[in-house]
């Protein structure tokens, strides 16, 4: 058994209190990865509209987006779970204890805990590749939606709303970016069994409770 069974499991209360969890855990936050495929099924279904004078492609686009809406169900469905499986890092001397639903799972070394951290070139790409074209994006979809607002045709309000959709689209793209990639701190935990694969984010406020045990 790895060094995350090195610590009796009595030495953590088996349960914690709503309080206890928000004065002194450090509460895992969240993300939007590819599990956010209703994004790609609203898209493909305001693009539906667009095409809706050419039968043939509006016909294969709406096949198209019938399988999109089976992928983000599943994914909506997948992000509820994760949601709700949500861990707090409970540290207790020189030890973490995981818990999930308040549920004491187990308890692991703070060493074992591997923080990812970017360095400034990482931060850079972040920006260039990820960060400014979600700028172009919103940017070049906002003008384009104002200057066809004022040569508004038969179909306006579907040619708004896929511009509208691809801004917002953006705009929560930027965001999810910003937050997992340079605000959040992202971590790999042990399993209980010593080896570290399990993916976690955590804000920085939420990890100066484990400043003690981390050191």
């Amino acid at each position: 058994m790895g060094p995350a069974s090195e610590v009796h499991p009595i030495d953590f209360p088996a349960h914690l209190d709503q309080t206890e969890m928000e004065t002194r855990c450090a509460r895992e936050s969240f993300t939007w990865g590819p599990q956010a495929l209703w994004l790609l099924c609203g898209l493909i279904w305001f693009f539906y509209f667009v095409v809706r004078d050419v039968p043939e492609v509006a016909r294969n686009t709406a096949l198209i987006g019938l399988g999109a809406a089976v992928l983000a169900a599943l994914g909506v469905r997948y992000e509820l779970r994760r949601r709700k499986r949500r861990i707090a890092l409970y540290p207790c001397g020189d030890s973490i204890g995981l818990y999930r639903d308040n549920v004491y799972q187990y308890s692991f070394a703070p060493a074992e805990m591997i923080w990812v951290r970017l360095d400034f070139f990482a931060r850079a790409m972040t920006v260039l590749k990820a960060l400014l074209p979600m700028v172009l994006v919103a940017a070049t979809a906002g003008f384009v939606m104002f200057v066809s607002l004022k040569d508004a045709g038969p179909h306006a309000w579907q040619d708004s709303a896929i511009l509208a959709y691809c801004l917002l689209f953006a705009v929560f793209g930027f965001t999810a970016i910003l937050r997992s990639r340079l605000i959040l701190a992202f971590f790999w935990l042990p399993n209980g069994k010593g080896d570290a694969d399990r993916p976690a984010h955590f804000h920085p406020r939420e990890m100066k409770r484990l400043e003690k045990p981390l050191g």
